[in-house]
């Protein structure tokens, strides 16, 4: 497996979920498995009810998948179709904006970072504005694809 830095690959995970069972299956506590693979004890717990449940293929590992981020010019121009749509914008009604042009969820605190670096700034008064850019100094920084 390499280092102690190294991360285990889903094989390997799947292995120790399969021994944890082979263990428990042979009288061994939930417990000492859990110290013996160095895993929680609830870890071992789900394994075991997972496998009574559905089997060793409960315990098989599933591939991660993670949308990609969407490109901030895009970003700019589903903000800039929205904003007829509101009086102020809000971190809200950004993330609905960019959820329905792009099918991507972020959190809040991404939405506002994703407004800081398209030079949004925030007031309690007015909402989100971008601040200290014109129209043509926006419009020249998304045509560079917003580089800096």
């Amino acid at each position: 497996m390499g280092g102690s830095q190294s991360r285990p690959g889903p094989a390997q995970l799947e292995a120790r979920r399969l021994k944890a069972i082979g263990m428990v299956g042979q009288g061994v506590t939930q417990a000492e498995v859990a110290r013996q693979l160095s895993v929680s004890r609830e870890a071992v717990r789900q394994w075991v009810h997972a496998f009574r449940g559905g089997g060793p293929t409960a315990l098989a590992s599933r591939p991660r998948s993670k949308r990609g981020r969407v490109p901030l010019t895009e970003v700019a121009q589903a903000i800039e179709r929205g904003r007829v749509e509101v009086k102020s914008l809000t971190t809200p009604h950004v993330r609905g904006l960019i959820e329905r042009a792009h099918g991507v969820a972020y959190s809040m605190s991404s939405v506002r970072a994703i407004l800081r670096r398209l030079g949004y700034a925030y007031s309690r008064e007015e909402g989100w504005r971008c601040a200290d850019r014109s129209p043509e100094h926006r419009d020249a920084s998304l045509a560079r694809g917003l580089a800096g």
